[in-house]
């Protein structure tokens, strides 16, 4: 018997983690996590209005209980019933795991990498020192690359100081760093198509891996325009969740990479999915992920299975936390992170540090131009 209960938030007041558990009548639990990002209240009321539909019913029948909660709901998509759905999947995953003694890559059909590269997010463009700063302290950790967020300096739709600061910063880091360091671009959705294109062309000699989300999400005509136009490769998903939402990027490949959130994508089987569908237009995979240590795990796994996969998302700070939280046997080490084998998910909720955690309530971002107009997300 499958009973749900969610754990305390951390991490930051912006980004909590929220941890959900299932506990079965044989003593073997699963865990799961999900959060909305900024939606956590209402994952959280929603993972405890459909614990009734868990009660009794077999946890080792992962995708078929999965499916039936989404089929249930005439809505079929979004980031609450996501997320929700998110953490019941990979809880399903971790007991079905653990019960069979298996790691759950070893369920999803095999693992085809036995360590995942992988980049820190979390530097930052104050400054072209600041930059080489924070890109040489993921380096020192053992990352692959390091991500941050040029042009949020602009002060309107065409601020050619927050294009220079940019390109100085990255140009700072690839001095510093080499050729073989990752350098990855994310603007949050939010530049017109016009703008992004005008840094893309001037960022482009410092040889960033990608471009993410260089327009807002909604119009697959607007992100195929800068695709086609852009000398870097675009990525982009983590604001949208299901396979029917990805499918007319992936046919009309509409962009060279694709970043779906496992805990946003209703878990682990959708992640896969399209994974799948992504690879059969020669599109590779870069998960989105800034959440907790199961998250991590989760992600991980389905990371082992894809044959179309790129390069991992992790941020530093959080990474550092996981250890405090949960029992895990991860290293980062010369730009690689390596897949665990232990049985489930592999990692082990430290509950009673959980517990001592304070509820802080969340942060909302203000992210204004100059004259007040709203220029973010």
């Amino acid at each position: 018997m499958c009973d749900p209960h969610t754990g305390e938030r951390l991490s930051s007041s912006a980004k909590p983690w929220l941890f959900l558990k299932l506990e079965t009548d044989v003593g073997v639990d699963g865990w799961g996590e999900a959060s909305g990002e900024w939606l956590t209240p209402s994952v959280e009321a929603t993972l405890h209005d459909w614990s009734r539909l868990l009660v009794g019913q077999d946890p080792t029948q992962v995708v078929a209980l999965s499916e039936d909660i989404a089929n249930r709901l005439p809505w079929k998509g979004g980031p609450v019933f996501g997320a929700a759905i998110a953490a019941i999947n990979m809880a399903l995953y971790d007991i079905a795991g653990k019960a069979w003694g298996v790691p759950v890559h070893t369920i999803l059909g095999g693992k085809r990498r036995n360590r995942v590269r992988v980049y820190s997010n979390g530097g930052t463009f104050a400054s072209p020192s600041e930059a080489v700063e924070s890109a040489q302290k993921v380096a020192a950790a053992g990352y692959a690359g390091v991500k941050a967020n040029p042009l949020e300096t602009r002060t309107w739709p065409c601020d050619e100081e927050a294009i220079e600061l940019s390109i100085a910063c990255v140009a700072a880091i690839r001095e510093a760093m080499g050729s073989h360091f990752d350098i990855l671009l994310d603007t949050h959705g939010s530049p017109t198509p016009e703008f992004a294109l005008a840094f893309a062309h001037r960022v482009a000699p410092y040889r960033p891996l990608f471009l993410e989300e260089p327009i807002k999400v909604g119009s697959v005509e607007a992100l195929m325009e800068v695709s086609r136009k852009s000398p870097i490769p675009i990525a982009t998903g983590e604001k949208i969740f299901t396979l029917r939402d990805f499918k007319p990027l992936i046919d009309q490949r509409a962009c060279a990479y694709l970043q779906p959130d496992v805990k946003h994508c209703f878990g682990i089987t959708t992640l896969v999915a399209i994974a799948q569908r992504a690879e059969e237009n020669q599109m590779l995979m870069a998960p989105h992920n800034v959440g907790g240590p199961i998250t991590h795990a989760a992600t991980l796994h389905a990371d082992a299975v894809m044959n179309n996969f790129l390069i991992q998302e992790t941020t530093q700070v959080f990474f550092e936390q996981y250890t405090r939280y949960a029992e895990h046997d991860w290293a980062i080490k010369d730009g690689y992170i390596n897949i665990s084998d232990a049985p489930g998910l592999g990692v082990q909720v430290k509950e009673a540090d959980l517990a001592k955690l304070p509820y802080e309530p969340l942060a909302y971002r203000q992210y204004h131009h100059a004259d007040g107009s709203w220029k973010g997300w």
